[in-house]
């Protein structure tokens, strides 16, 4: 089942990429001075564009719902991280430009400290069963969280108000993997009695939450910057509720949890180095030097009086 839930979680990457890239292009052409209002909200329904990009989160949903209820959220969560590099890989593809050698680096450190980290959580992590008060403990934790960076995000325009909103929405997604686990168990599981309704509603208000931030913060600032926050924080968010509040690895020894640690720092690191090179693929290339030509000719265009 963990293979099976490994598929499915790197399908989910693929669509979440894909996702990523339409939506944001959508996204730019009907926003105003970066910023995403409801006003506008009709105008992005009949964009062609977005509406592909929510058709390819459907199945970001469908692949990542599967994994997750085939695997510890320690094992499948992290995989999303591979959506970065490849709407990293869309985009320098559509813009015709070639990747640098720091984004190269930054692919590779994130590939390879995530593959590092899959194959040993797959072996150790335990699947536990999420209880009523493990999930409102995680709900009201990061509902704070993400109300703090709301707040300071409508305060702020640009590349700040980009990033609190995509780290928010990041945050509000990984505690919908866990709502996930606890409805799918409820489900899977006929001893339980019934669908928790409670965690299915929490799970859609979060998850329409979590929308809502990523649109706007597609508005404010870059796809692969949106994507590098929120990829970043969803897996973070559902390793730390599954490693201290559900104990999906309780029985991991401390020179595991070493490894672990310094792969997520990797991995970090790796994004870190994606979302460098974006911003500096996109700074102002410097003015040319003035030459005497250059000047001469501006001498001869300047009109006579």
């Amino acid at each position: 089942m963990t293979v099976v839930a490994i598929g499915c979680a790197l399908a989910s990457a693929v669509f979440a990429a894909l996702g990523a890239f339409l939506q944001h292009s959508g996204v730019r052409q009907v926003s105003v001075d970066g910023s995403l209002r409801l006003r506008t909200l009709p105008l992005l329904i009949r964009e062609r564009t977005w509406l592909l990009g929510v058709l390819a989160h459907v199945g970001t949903a469908a692949a990542q719902i599967t994994a997750i209820a085939l695997a510890p959220l320690v094992v499948v969560q992290p995989i999303v991280v591979l959506s970065l590099p490849l709407v990293a890989l869309f985009g320098a593809r559509a813009s015709g430009r070639k990747l640098g050698s720091l984004a190269i680096t930054g692919i590779a450190a994130t590939a390879g400290g995530l593959a590092v980290f899959v194959a040993l959580t797959a072996r150790t992590a335990v699947a536990t069963e999420v209880s009523t008060e493990q999930t409102l403990l995680a709900g009201e934790v990061v509902a704070a969280f993400a109300l703090v960076l709301v707040g300071f995000g409508a305060s702020r325009t640009g590349r700040a108000r980009c990033l609190a909103f995509a780290v928010a929405a990041g945050a509000l997604y990984g505690l919908v993997s866990v709502l996930i686990r606890r409805v799918t168990q409820a489900v899977m599981v006929m001893e339980q009695p019934g669908i928790p309704w409670f965690s299915g509603l929490a799970l859609a208000a979060a998850f329409l939450a979590g929308s809502w931030l990523i649109q706007v913060a597609y508005a404010s600032g870059p796809a692969d910057l949106v994507v590098a926050c929120g990829t970043a924080l969803n897996p973070i968010t559902a390793i730390l509720i599954g490693a201290s509040v559900l104990g999906e690895t309780a029985g991991i020894g401390a020179g595991v949890t070493m490894t672990l640690a310094v792969c997520g720092g990797v991995v970090v690191f790796g994004v870190a180095l994606l979302a460098h090179s974006h911003a500096a693929a996109f700074v102002a290339p410097p003015a040319e030097p003035e030459t005497s030509s250059n000047a001469l000719g501006r001498a001869n265009s300047a009109p006579r009086r």
